[in-house]
């Protein structure tokens, strides 16, 4: 999985990403991973993830907009974090109707 684009609302950090699916425990461990980074560099917000219907990949959200070079290092450290995570595609199933 990668990032594919990011954005900013009025206060979040959008990381859009080409994968659709997450387990709770992927969840769970790129929260907790990138939380104690985020503390190491001053940040006290957390990050929680979105799926959106229509919508081309899951959206992990950074709870504010830290500064730029932060911001770049966040991003370096999240691309870490998910880079090995195998990009699920969604389940289509075939039905036929008589």
């Amino acid at each position: 999985m990668r990032i594919s684009r990011r954005s900013e609302t009025w206060i979040h950090t959008h990381f859009l990403t080409d994968g659709r699916v997450l387990s709770s425990d992927q969840r769970r461990r790129i929260k907790n991973r990138l939380e104690s980074f985020l503390r190491l560099e001053g940040i006290v917000f957390g990050l929680h993830f979105e799926e959106a219907r229509g919508e081309e990949g899951l959206r992990i959200v950074l709870e504010c907009i830290p500064l730029p070079q932060t911001l770049d290092r966040i991003q370096t450290r999240l691309e870490e974090e998910i880079r090995h995570i195998p990009i699920q595609k969604p389940v289509v199933k075939k039905v036929r109707v008589e």
